[in-house]
This record gives structure tokens, C-alpha cells and sequence, in this order.
């Protein structure tokens, strides 16, 4: 059983990563008391700014819901069992995936996150990384991507997805760039595609079709469909190694490279589903599609539940276009 171990042996936390976050949350509230003065956070030796404390039960009641989404995340797509074994690029991840969110809620997110480090680093002593200003990684990854969603019209698409995907310096990387801008994978998505995940069929016309199956957001499970080269490389590749392994971080820093060098707007992997996005829509609505039509076809290729979370991808493209 998953055990977390104070560094003066005091506080002892067994059970599951879920268990662990509550009982976590239990700590910062004082058993749900709060109201803690600011005269006694500093009397400890804490900052305002910086402690351990939750001091309301609003607050309180949003953090659990941050704490708990990412103790599922980080279980469910890296299998860590203990709450001190995330790491940045593990928050990266889940930020990443939430990157449709408004700037107010990524860096509510960003500071829940930030809270639950405060908790385990001076109520338990114990270090963790969950990221560094300097280098906007981990949790700080939420706020940056808050700024770039102010200083622009949106954080959208790339500009030259195809130059961006070339002039990456792996082949790895190119990979999993490729499955998101021609499947619109999420990148969670993309580390979860196993041998079985790969599915081959041919329709009433006789076309052929190539897809991977995946596990989505909530659950939701959606094949995409992709080109048969890409569908081809990214089975070779999972049948050589077992999965498609990589550091995200790593992957973040050869996209914001390429970005730079092919003289674009970085925008973050979740940039190529947006380009995704509005590729299909577009092509739908060459093809005759209507409007409502093609949002809902695109929003189910993406694995949203809400067609008007969607839009928000297509940006100038849904109703009424470039």
C-alpha cells in the first residue's frame, strides 16, 4: 500500500493517491477549521503569500476539486500511487489538456497546485518539483499559457503546422506532432496508444479505413481516424518499443524550437489540435456540410462532450469564417 512519510517521521499518510490528497487537504484546513489570521500564518514563520494554509471553505472546496483531478490524472496516464511522486512534467500534461480553459481558471489552477506543494514541502518536509517560475514549467505552465491567451486574439493554431512537424529534432517527436495535428489527439492521448489501440476496417463502399482507439477525457472512448502513413509509422513504432514513450517537457521544448525557427507563434502541443480542428471543419463545410453539422462531427472527432467548447478551437473559421 502507497505510504507518504513525513521527514520527522510525525504525520503518516497510507492508502491510495486519492486518500492521500484528502487527508492532505485535512492538514492544510486544520480538520476543516478555518479562518486562520494572518498574524498567526507569519508568527509560525510562514508568509502571507507563501503557506501552508487554506483559510476559507470556498477556497477550500475548489482546491479539492484541482487536488483530486490531478491525483486521478497523474494515476490513470503515468500510474503514480503517491501524491510526493508528481513531478513538472507530469502537471504539464494535465495543464495541457485543460488548455481550452479561460486564463482566470488556469491560474486558479495553477495556484491550487501551488498550495498543495506548500502543504507537503513545510507541513510534511518533504521536497517535490512541481515546477519552476524561472522556466514557466509545471504548475507555472498554466499561467504562461494564461498570458499568451491575453496578449493575443487566442492561442490558437499554427501557422505552418507541416514546416513546424519537419523541422522537429526527433523522429519521436515528429510522431506524436503528427498524430495530433492529423487525429487531434490530446497528448495524454498519445501516451496511452498500445498494440491494441491500432483498428483497420473497411465500409459499405469499400473504402479502407485506418484509426486508434483511445480513452479520452471522462472516460469517453473514440476511435481516430488518420492517414494510413501515420496510422503506419505510429503501429511500427508502438510494436518496436510498446508504447510511444517521450518527456513531455522535452517535446514542449522541441515544439517551442521549431516554433521559433520556422518563425511562428508557439502555441503549446495543444496548438496542432487546433489545427486539426479547424482543418475538418473547413473540409466539412467544403463538402456541403452545414455549420451546426460539421461543429458537432468536429466536436466528436475531438472528444468533446459540448459542441460549444469546439468553437472555441475554430476560432474565426465556425459560423461565418474567414
Amino acid at each position: 500500500m502507497p505510504k507518504i512519510v513525513s521527514a520527522d517521521g510525525s504525520i503518516r499518510i497510507s492508502g491510495s493517491i486519492i486518500h492521500q490528497t484528502k487527508e492532505l487537504m485535512r492538514i492544510a484546513t486544520n480538520d476543516s477549521r478555518f479562518g486562520v489570521k494572518v498574524k498567526d500564518i507569519i508568527t509560525e514563520g510562514y508568509t502571507k503569500q507563501s503557506n501552508p494554509y487554506i483559510r476559507s471553505f470556498k477556497t477550500a472546496k475548489e482546491y479539492t476539486g484541482v487536488w483530486l483531478h490531478l491525483a486521478s490524472y497523474v494515476r490513470e496516464n503515468f500510474g503514480i500511487n503517491k501524491i510526493t511522486d508528481i513531478r513538472a512534467e507530469h502537471i504539464e500534461s494535465f495543464i495541457e489538456q485543460k488548455a481550452e480553459l479561460s486564463p482566470k481558471s488556469l491560474r486558479n489552477i495553477s495556484s491550487a497546485i501551488g498550495k498543495l506543494e506548500n502543504v507537503i514541502e513545510q507541513k510534511l518536509g518533504l521536497e517535490v518539483d512541481f515546477g519552476s517560475r524561472e522556466d514557466y514549467s509545471g504548475r507555472w505552465f498554466a499561467n504562461k499559457i494564461a498570458s499568451e491567451m491575453e496578449s493575443s486574439s487566442s492561442r490558437g493554431a499554427y501557422e505552418n503546422p507541416q514546416a513546424l512537424v519537419e523541422n522537429l529534432s526527433s523522429p519521436t517527436h515528429q510522431l506524436i506532432a503528427e498524430l495530433q495535428w492529423q487525429g487531434g489527439f490530446r497528448i495524454h492521448e498519445v501516451a496511452g496508444i498500445r498494440e491494441s489501440s491500432f483498428k483497420s476496417w473497411t465500409d459499405s463502399w469499400g473504402q479502407e479505413h485506418w484509426g486508434i482507439e483511445v480513452r479520452g477525457k471522462g472516460g469517453y472512448i473514440r476511435t481516430v481516424e488518420l492517414p494510413s502513413d501515420v496510422w503506419g509509422r505510429a503501429k511500427e513504432h508502438v510494436e518496436e518499443f510498446g508504447k510511444i514513450g517521450f518527456s513531455y517537457r522535452e517535446y514542449l521544448n522541441d515544439l517551442r524550437e521549431s516554433a521559433w525557427e520556422t518563425g511562428q507563434a508557439y502555441q503549446g502541443s495543444h496548438g496542432l489540435r487546433y489545427n486539426f480542428a479547424q482543418e475538418k471543419y473547413e473540409e466539412l463545410i467544403e463538402a456541403g456540410w452545414g455549420h451546426n453539422e460539421a461543429l458537432k462531427e468536429v466536436s466528436e472527432m475531438l472528444g468533446h462532450h459540448r459542441p460549444e467548447i469546439t468553437q472555441h478551437y475554430l476560432g474565426g473559421w465556425g459560423g461565418g469564417g474567414w
